[in-house]
């Protein structure tokens, strides 16, 4: 037997290595920058139907929960308001309005905008849902990053796994190379 048929398995297992090698480069080279736009619209897409939703957003925030949170600092809005901020506007009005008074237009005030606070703010995602392009701001994010930048960031997301990928190929093409030399030996032995 030839040393030089050694050279199969040893070549097989580095084609193999090489091939995963060139793939990556060849993807991030060539394929990843003419589909990115595409690629970019299809997460936008996914985003914007899959990830997020407005009636989730509404129900979140026209739920009793949300609304039990900001009403405490709600209170003190109106609480200051109706100490400072009406007897500015109408000092008449001061002469007549003792502390009972307050607490009671500032309960009349809380009750009235626990009723109104959810159609108000289920307007307001409805409003948003009109005007705020999901999709299009992904695009637009996405796109802004550069090339550079994202191949960076899926080397460091997945770096470990095409080595073990590029390994695993270096492997199999070993496999492959022992098979050849073993079918090249078997054949010039008869």
């Amino acid at each position: 037997m030839s040393p030089w048929w050694l050279m199969i398995p040893i070549l097989s297992a580095f084609l193999g290595w090489l091939t995963i090698q060139l793939f990556v480069k060849l993807f991030f080279g060539f394929v990843f920058p003419r589909k990115r736009q595409q690629w970019t619209v299809q997460l936008a897409k996914t985003v914007s139907t899959e990830l997020f939703s407005f009636a989730d957003l509404e129900t979140k925030i026209t739920s009793p929960e949300s609304l039990q949170k900001i009403m405490p600092q709600v209170e003190v809005h109106i609480d200051d308001f109706l100490r400072k901020g009406l007897p500015k506007s109408f000092p008449m009005i001061s002469a007549f309005i003792g502390e009972r008074t307050i607490n009671q237009l500032k309960e009349i005030f809380l009750k009235e905008l626990e009723t109104i606070f959810p159609l108000v703010m289920k307007g307001y995602v409805k409003n948003l849902q009109e005007d705020l392009n999901l999709e299009q701001m992904v695009i637009d994010k996405v796109t802004a990053i550069p090339t550079d930048k994202i191949q960076v960031s899926v080397y460091q997301a997945i770096g470990s796994d095409l080595n073990k990928a590029a390994l695993l190929a270096a492997l199999l093409g070993l496999l492959i190379g022992l098979v050849q030399l073993g079918i090249v030996l078997a054949t010039v032995s008869f």
